[in-house]
């Protein structure tokens, strides 16, 4: 599944139902109308469409207030489920056709590419126009969105995606206190040893699961282990580093004692399984998990009382000879290359991103952290214990590091790198080996890119 697109269908499961009464369906392709239901719009109101990758309920309430209160521009959703990537093209072929939409939502990552590319637009001027300003984000988060000079998008996300949540109730069994998250990797791996059970060969429990979470813990353990990866942001590639290799030598060890990464994967994951009993956390079946804060977004599933009783929340220590690292991304608003009606759709941009519709269309539905600094101190966020929990380890692990830097070459270096991953733990390949593969895919991918000028 595309990045980051899995932990925003997890908490829709229950939510993506027919909103009736306004003229909205959540289907999950095609085009929503979500009309104003007192409000005809103006004869002559501006259009502006909006594609989205998924049929958000919230998302597409948010867009029919707007439309409610804005008579004269008139909001459209169009679902494309790929629109993070483009992996269909769907994008790349309404903008050559000049069919474009006028603003999309998509991650970060793809910046550096769709820019160097000609597919999105520099923003810099209908930034100015609007008031954005650089110095109300965080400077990660806008940094974010630059390529070459200019700023091809809007933050509206600035997440930590490795944090480390565990079961309270299996710390409990485990004879671990509750309310104490492991602070040191020393403590990590004992917490995670005693969680263990395994019967005659056969899993009952597990402490952690490296590869189990969310799709690029590959990533931060690579930083937590100190790998010095390079994105190919300054036209270097680094994989195949000692820091790296030992990240996925700490990972072909807790497959190897468990039997390989398919043993282990059949235990945390049920077929057909839904809400607490689908998540190996929430269920018991694992002590401890990496991954980001939009995992809050259970709380929708199994109630804000039980998964607050069962879940906690920390930081990811880091090993011996490693460093700290709570690795950030986000998605962002940006306008296709010749898109048209700038002011009106960066009125809908600056209203998205206002401090009390944000903590309502992204905070609560998505479980998403602000890219807008001031939106963290809204009492939504001041005053719930699970999300001061969050942005206090944000807090203790520094600055707010991003990902991987902006590059045109990141699609094939996470796809490199998972594949490498994806060798190892299956006990397919030595680290070193999967490595050497990797990083060979990865500097083909980047002279292809230098020869083609997409570094400008």
């Amino acid at each position: 599944m595309p990045k980051r697109l899995w932990h925003v269908l997890l908490p829709l499961a229950l939510t993506a139902t027919m909103l009736t009464g306004c003229g909205i369906s959540s289907a999950n392709t095609g085009s929503l109308s979500p009309l104003c239901p007192d409000t005809e719009p103006a004869k002559d109101a501006v259009t502006i469409e909006w594609w989205l990758p998924w049929a958000n309920p919230t998302l597409t309430r948010a867009a029919q207030e707007f439309n409610c209160e804005n008579p004269k521009i008139l909001v459209k959703i169009t679902l494309y489920p790929d629109v993070g990537d483009d992996r269909q093209g769907k994008l790349l072929a309404a903008t050559v056709g000049r069919s474009q939409p006028n603003v999309i939502i998509s991650y970060d990552d793809v910046i550096a590419r769709w820019a160097s590319q000609g597919m999105i637009q520099p923003m810099d001027d209908a930034i100015a126009g609007a008031g954005i300003k650089a110095d109300d984000f965080v400077p990660e988060a806008w940094d974010s969105a630059q390529w070459q000079g200019h700023t091809y998008g809007v933050p509206i996300d600035w997440d930590p995606d490795n944090l480390l949540w565990y079961n309270k109730k299996v710390f409990v069994e485990a004879g671990l206190d509750p309310n104490r998250p492991p602070a040191t990797w020393a403590e990590f791996e004992e917490y995670a040893r005693r969680i263990d059970q395994v019967e005659n060969g056969t899993i009952k429990r597990l402490g952690f699961v490296p590869w189990s979470g969310w799709e690029f813990n590959d990533i931060a353990l690579g930083h937590l282990f100190d790998a010095g990866l390079e994105s190919g942001s300054e036209r270097r590639v680094a994989l195949n580093t000692p820091g790296m290799r030992k990240a996925l030598e700490w990972e072909a060890s807790i497959a190897r004692k468990f039997g390989g990464a398919a043993k282990i994967n059949s235990f945390t994951s049920i077929a057909n399984a839904t809400g607490a009993a689908a998540d190996p956390l929430i269920s018991g079946r694992v002590g401890m998990m990496m991954v980001g804060d939009w995992y809050l977004g259970n709380r929708q599933i199994v109630g804000a009382k039980r998964f607050e009783e069962t879940v906690g929340v920390g930081l990811m220590p880091p090993p011996p000879g490693g460093r700290p690292y709570l690795c950030h991304s986000g998605w962002s608003f940006m306008m296709p290359r010749g898109a048209g009606n700038v002011k009106e759709t960066m009125a809908f941009v600056t209203w998205m991103l206002d401090d009390s519709r944000f903590t309502k269309h992204f905070g609560a539905a998505l479980g998403w952290a602000p890219a807008k600094l001031s939106t963290r101190s809204t009492p939504f966020y001041a005053k719930d214990k699970m999300w001061q929990a969050i942005l206090t380890a944000n807090a203790k692990a520094g600055p707010e590091r991003q990902w991987l830097p902006p590059s045109p070459v990141l699609a094939e270096y996470y796809r490199a790198l998972g594949d490498a991953e994806e060798q190892v733990i299956n006990l397919k390949m030595t680290p070193a080996q999967a490595l050497a593969e990797a990083d060979s895919i990865v500097q083909q991918a980047l002279q292809v890119a230098i020869t083609e000028r997409n570094y400008g």
